[in-house]
This record gives structure tokens, C-alpha cells and sequence, in this order.
């Protein structure tokens, strides 16, 4: 594979030793104004000691992974620049020593259309992912100048997240603009939920879990004890006393006299603890109203917008790592997010939610009525994620449209159709028996084997009837829970 470097040089100083391997040396608005392919990117002229250079290397990574051409491209440092190495794929003097790292990463991007891929950020972000692999996951790190406390690197950049929390963080401090306080401040991890919530993404491993203040939904919040009567912060911890005598209860420097201890109430002398007096819990006093109390009252206040938020109330949020789904992948491959396969039109596919509560009440109609039988047709799809590049998917995509063609003359206007995946159908038949069903299955079944693309090649597709006893009818709501056992034994049959 024909691998081409190429050198950003910041500086003066190099640390990248010239080979024939590095095609060029640019300046940044050099490299994203004439360099119009992905490529090798070794960024040289750094000084891990200059406040600086840290800026401005940071700037060119973040112009970089900003770009329509090497938003997914293998970027490394010359030198280790502490903070900044989580931001690129390595670290590397020569092009042999990044060589094995680089080449995986643009054998991936082979195939790919890295233009149309660039037109959202969501297929950039997901672009990246792909293209180093199926190990490869994204995640968070701490970051003090983000709302969520959390950023995950790759994310950050490819986003603009990087240069909106700048900004933010310059006029946070003042709360004097209402506009900047109400206005809606983003993050790349919940960037990544929403991505996740579309089943591109999927959560890995739990990494941490934040609180959020209720009214902005930033995470820099501040825990403050408050007085549980007047909301004072104006209190104290203090030693108490219990006379035994009068039941009186004060803080210890109230019965202080001399080297004594005296009820200030009723002046018996406390001289013996367990038999005239004891300590009880020690407890706190406000210096605003004079209250005593055993426990404050702890409230988190925002530091951006000055909220106070009880701490049962915050918004909890999740961090994961993430890795690529199925979907992702196809999504990074065709370039659309949104895509999905449909073989039912819209007047007879419902929610699957809605499938579940319609099998549920037919299945009490069964139990109630035994003429009034049903079944179920599961279709699932398979041999998408075989489709190695875009022609390929291309082409899967137009056998499964006339597919889907083929099979809605054979679904009835009395058939309710849903999808639980983005290969997998349901048909439900009602007052059709098992025997009935499994004769449209092996129908559906047969239409597979009759398309063919252009080089002859079918889909894979396995068809299965399924049959609800009556019995389930005693056992509630389980429509949902049958189906995706029927789903999973399907699988099991590959």
C-alpha cells in the first residue's frame, strides 16, 4: 500500500528526520488548502516546554480533525506533548516508526468516501471510529473547562466542541449576561448518548457517573450545607451538653464556668458524665437564626448559571466507553446515518411497542375465544454487514428494495407489520393458524432465492411461523418478552 506522509511544520525546529517517505512540508493553512486528500499528517516544530506551542499545536489538531480531508486521517506528534497525546494516534520521529499504526488506519479508510462522509459531523465522528478498527473505543477524559466535567478526545475535536467551550469558558465567570447563562452549552459526551440512543454507538464500559444541574444541565456544581430553617450558610458545629436535672440541652460553652461545668437553667453542677449529664450527638448551631439542628440541609449550586438544585434532583448521567454497532458501521460505509431498510409502507408498520400491545390482546382473545387464532412471521436479513464497500452495499440496498416489493403483494391489508432491528420484521396474521403461517414463511422464503444482483450473488434471509399457546394469556403482558426469545432462537439456527 502506497502510503503518503506529509509534514506540518510549526516551528523552526524539527524533530522529524527528512525522507523521501514525507512529500512535503507545509504551513497549517498550507496543508488544508492544498492537500486534498487524506494522508499521513507528522506535525513537527514542537516545544513540550513552551506554554505556546502547546496552544498552537492544539489549535492544528483541532483544525485538522475540523477538515473535510483529515477529520479521520492518522495524525502524530514528533514529541510527546503531555496533555495533547490523547488528541492523536501517536508519537513518531520517522514515518517507519508510525508506518504500522498509519496503514491500518488508512487501509480502513479504503472504500470509504471520506467527502461524503463529511458533510455531518455525526458520520465524521462515526468516519473516525471505523477507521481504526473494531478494538478501538472512544473515551472519557476529565476535562475542567467542560460543562460535563467529561470529554471524550476524538469527539471533542471532530465536533467543535473544543472552540465553543473556549468561548464559554471566557464569560462564565461574570453571570452578567442572561443570554450566555440561558443559552444551551454542548458536550461531546452527550453527543455520544444521543449517537448511542440511535444505535450507532453502543455503551461498553461504565467509566464514571456525573450529576447535572436541573436548570442548564452543566456539571460544575458546588455542594453547600444550608440551614434547614433559614437557608443560612452561617453556621456551626458545636459540642453539646444534656442536663440530666432539667432536661436543658446547649453547646458546651454555655454550661462553662471556671473549670467547671453549670446548668445555665436550673445551676446544678455537673461534675460526673452518665449520672449528671451526658454528650449527646454533637450538632450544629446558626449564627443568622439561632436554630439547632443535627444535619444541614446540602444543595448543589451551579456555577455557571447559580442555581440551587437539591442533590436527589440533579440530573444523573451515564459515562461509557463506545464502540461501533452494526449500524454504525453500515452508516459509515453508505454514508447516511438514518439508514434503514423497510419492507412494509407506512399504513400497516406500527411502533414495535404497539405490535407488543396488539399480540398481548389477541393472545387474551385466543384464550377466550379459540377460533379466534393468530400467528406470528419473523423475517430476518442477513449478509449486510458482509458488504465490504460502498458498491457493495449499494447493491445489497436494491436486491432488499425489490424484496420488499415482492413481499408486500403477498402481507394482506389485515396484516400489521413492525421492525425491532435493522434486519429483523415482524408480521402479525391474525386468524391465521401456525400451519397457515408457515405456508406465507416458506412463500417469503422462496422470493429470496428469486432476486439476484448484477454479479448473481441472493440474500440471506431466514423466515420462521411462531405460534403464542393459549396459556400465556394467564402470565399478563409478554408479547415483548416471546418475541425477543423467538428473535434470539432464530439467531441460535445460523
Amino acid at each position: 500500500m502506497n502510503v503518503k506522509f506529509v509534514k506540518l511544520a510549526l516551528s523552526h525546529e524539527d524533530h522529524i528526520v527528512r525522507t523521501e517517505a514525507c512529500e512535503g512540508c507545509y504551513s497549517l493553512k498550507a496543508l488544508l488548502t492544498e492537500v486534498r486528500e487524506p494522508a499521513v499528517v507528522l506535525i513537527d516544530g514542537l516545544n513540550p516546554e513552551n506554554s505556546k506551542s502547546m496552544r498552537v499545536t492544539f489549535k492544528a489538531i483541532y483544525e485538522l480533525r475540523r477538515s473535510s480531508v483529515f477529520y479521520a486521517a492518522p495524525i502524530f506528534l514528533a514529541k510527546s506533548m503531555d496533555n495533547l497525546n490523547i488528541f492523536v494516534d501517536g508519537i513518531g520521529s520517522t514515518p517507519e516508526e508510525v508506518l504500522p499504526t498509519a496503514t491500518k488506519i488508512l487501509a480502513r479508510m479504503d472504500g470509504l468516501s471520506i467527502e461524503k462522509n463529511a458533510v455531518s459531523d455525526d458520520l465524521r465522528v462515526l468516519t473516525y471510529l471505523y477507521c481504526r478498527g473494531d478494538d478501538q473505543v472512544l473515551l472519557p477524559v476529565a476535562m475542567a473547562c467542560s460543562p460535563w466535567i467529561y470529554e471524550y478526545p476524538a469527539a471533542y475535536l471532530i465536533g467543535g466542541f473544543a472552540g465553543t467551550n473556549l468561548q464559554t469558558a471566557i464569560g462564565i465567570g461574570l453571570f452578567a449576561d442572561k443570554d450566555l447563562v440561558n443559552a444551551i452549552i454542548k458536550s461531546s459526551a452527550e453527543w455520544l448518548i444521543t449517537l448511542a440512543a440511535q444505535g450507532v454507538l453502543i455503551g461498553r464500559e461504565l467509566v464514571d457517573r456525573i450529576r447535572l444541574c436541573t436548570y442548564c444541565g452543566t456539571g460544575n456544581l458546588n455542594y453547600i450545607d444550608f440551614c434547614p430553617l433559614c437557608g443560612s450558610i452561617d453556621f456551626h458545629k458545636r459540642k453539646m451538653i444534656h442536663c440530666f436535672t432539667c432536661s436543658h440541652v446547649a453547646p458546651e460553652e454555655n454550661f462553662k464556668n471556671g473549670m467547671m461545668f453549670v446548668c445555665p437553667r436550673c445551676n446544678t453542677n455537673l461534675r460526673h458524665i452518665g449520672s449528671d449529664y451526658d454528650r449527646p450527638m454533637e450538632s450544629y448551631s446558626c449564627d443568622s437564626c439561632g436554630e439547632r439542628f443535627i444535619d444541614p440541609e446540602v444543595k448543589a449550586v451551579c456555577m455557571r448559571c447559580r442555581h440551587k438544585s437539591p442533590t436527589d434532583e440533579l440530573v444523573v448521567r451515564q459515562l461509557y466507553t463506545y464502540s461501533l454497532t452494526p449500524k454504525g458501521k453500515r452508516a459509515v460505509q453508505v454514508g447516511n446515518v438514518d439508514l434503514e431498510f423497510s419492507l412494509f409502507d407506512s399504513n400497516r408498520n406500527v411502533m414495535p411497542q404497539y405490535f407488543y400491545q396488539i399480540t398481548d390482546w389477541l393472545i387474551q382473545m385466543k384464550a377466550r375465544y379459540s377460533e379466534e387464532d393468530f400467528s406470528l412471521l419473523c423475517i430476518k436479513i442477513e449478509g449486510f454487514e458482509g458488504q465490504g464497500t460502498t458498491t457493495g452495499i449499494a447493491q445489497f440496498q436494491k436486491m432488499v428494495n425489490e424484496l420488499a416489493v415482492r413481499i408486500r403483494e403477498l402481507v394482506r391489508l389485515t396484516d400489521i407489520t413492525t421492525s425491532t432491528g435493522s434486519n429483523t420484521f415482524w408480521v402479525l396474521l391474525p386468524r391465521t393458524n401456525l400451519s397457515g403461517g408457515e405456508i406465507l414463511a416458506s412463500r417469503v422464503a422462496k422470493l429470496a432465492e428469486l432476486i439476484s444482483g448484477d454479479n448473481g450473488e441472493h440474500i440471506a434471509m431466514q423466515t420462521k411461523c411462531f405460534s403464542i399457546p393459549e396459556e400465556y394469556a394467564s402470565r399478563g403482558q409478554v408479547a415483548e418478552m416471546l418475541l425477543k426469545e423467538y428473535e434470539a432462537a432464530l439467531a441460535n439456527k445460523k
